[in-house]
């Protein structure tokens, strides 16, 4: 995938846009950035936080490409690399910042192990601790 042609495509997003890439490694489609925030309102994709692409990032198997042809114009395809879909009203950005904030908020707990799992325990503690 090329980086800079995602992060254009999301910095110039009207709203009404969503681009899917394909992931030849995982077989699925990602959107990211706004195209993400916009696949959540419309199917139940896997979502995460992209820390290499610092945006949002949604995973997209064929069931929710299907959903997505339902219910939107398809505007281009390439097979295996990329789709191009178009909402009939803009959305905006209404929400998405929280979101994205959130996503961030849980991957950032991820990778340092599940902190809210750990419960402080008085009789767990060693006899030197305060």
């Amino acid at each position: 995938m090329e980086k800079d042609r995602i992060t254009l495509g999301e910095l110039t997003n009207d709203g009404q846009t969503i681009h899917l890439y394909y992931d030849a490694m995982t077989g699925v489609y990602l959107a990211f950035g706004l195209s993400a925030f916009y696949t959540t309102m419309l199917t139940e994709p896997g979502q995460s936080y992209s820390d290499e692409m610092q945006m949002p990032v949604t995973l997209l198997h064929q069931e929710h490409i299907q959903a997505l042809k339902q219910n939107l114009r398809m505007i281009k395809h390439q097979e295996t690399q990329y789709y191009l879909f178009k909402m009939d009203t803009a959305i905006g950005e209404t929400g998405y910042d929280s979101w994205a904030y959130q996503l961030r908020l849980q991957q950032s707990w991820g990778s340092q192990g599940d902190r809210r799992s750990v419960a402080f325990s008085p009789d767990a503690c060693p006899p030197d601790c305060p």
